[in-house]
């Protein structure tokens, strides 16, 4: 890899008591937020758009930029964008979401932002395919990309990386891509090696990382938003998803998202400590073995 490693604290996994169902803003402090990731060993955060709202009543996006960097974390993450594709009401509650997003974006030099299709009744792939590219001529302006998080059925109209890339390609845009979620492709069955096969090299990508358990989830949505794991402590085969995604060229970096109900009661320091310790171990050791099979180089014990 040309790269070294860069791990990213995704919105959910850092933003203690923050609750996906309820009150999805964070309310501790940012300054306090981002030293706290940082000392944890991370050099990338991702942000909410309810958490952006929120902080920006005390910080502009220039003071937010200025504390990021003198903590080091220069990789960041905006999100997260749903009705992109709506008109009437939806479309109007989506595009201030949509300016804040891109403010953001510009505003704090952000890799990406990523964006889904959950609760879409109303847009197959040809719309899509046409508001996408709308979205990211707008985001190429202010110098990002914009990453289409692949969902399963249960959320998705869109459930397949063949649609998705579709969608991608058919947009025209060179920033718009796909952000990869190692649970979504495991709930869609999409094998790794699809990784390597289908996605070209040019399209530009996100990865984020998480654990659980193999086994069909009675409750899909409880599954996701309250019962993912930190990477090793689950069943997935995060090693298989990375390797493929290394050997389909992808050197950005490993998001960690985890959405899990105890862990939101934990104190800031300890869930990013935990965070950042487990995922890099995992990332690590899957990174070494896939360097000693491409060398031929034994990995160490």
């Amino acid at each position: 890899m040309s790269k070294p490693l860069q791990l990213l604290g995704s919105y959910w996994t850092l933003a203690v008591g923050a609750d996906p169902l309820g009150e999805q803003r964070c309310f501790h402090d940012f300054g306090e937020r981002v030293e706290t990731a940082a000392r944890a060993g991370f050099t990338a955060m991702g942000f909410w758009h309810a958490d952006l709202s929120e902080i920006r009543k005390r910080h502009s996006f220039r003071e937010m930029k200025r504390i990021l960097n003198d903590h080091g974390i220069n990789v960041i993450e905006v999100e997260w964008l749903l009705d992109w594709f709506c008109a009437g009401e939806r479309r109007a509650a989506s595009d201030k979401i949509r300016a804040l997003l891109l403010d953001a974006a510009e505003g704090l030099s952000a890799r990406h932002i990523k964006i889904g299709d959950l609760g879409n009744d109303c847009a197959d792939v040809p719309q899509l395919t046409e508001e996408f590219a709308l979205l990211c001529r707008q985001a190429a302006e202010r110098g990002t990309q914009v990453l289409f998080e692949m969902l399963p059925a249960a959320f998705s109209r869109v459930p397949s990386l063949d649609q998705v890339l579709a969608i991608c390609r058919g947009s025209g845009a060179r920033n718009g891509g796909i952000m990869l979620d190692n649970l979504h492709l495991q709930r869609t069955a999409t094998p790794p090696e699809h990784i390597v096969s289908k996605i070209p090299r040019d399209i530009p990508l996100g990865v984020e990382i998480n654990d659980g358990s193999l086994a069909t989830p009675v409750n899909f949505l409880d599954s996701v938003v309250n019962k993912r794991l930190l990477p090793g402590d689950g069943e997935f085969d995060i090693a298989a998803f990375l390797q493929a995604l290394w050997t389909q060229g992808y050197d950005g970096p490993i998001g960690v998202e985890v959405l899990n109900e105890y862990m939101r009661k934990w104190s800031l320091e300890t869930a990013a400590t935990e965070a950042f310790t487990k995922t890099r171990r995992v990332v690590m050791a899957a990174r070494e073995k896939w360097e000693a099979a491409r060398t031929g180089h034994p990995a160490s014990a």
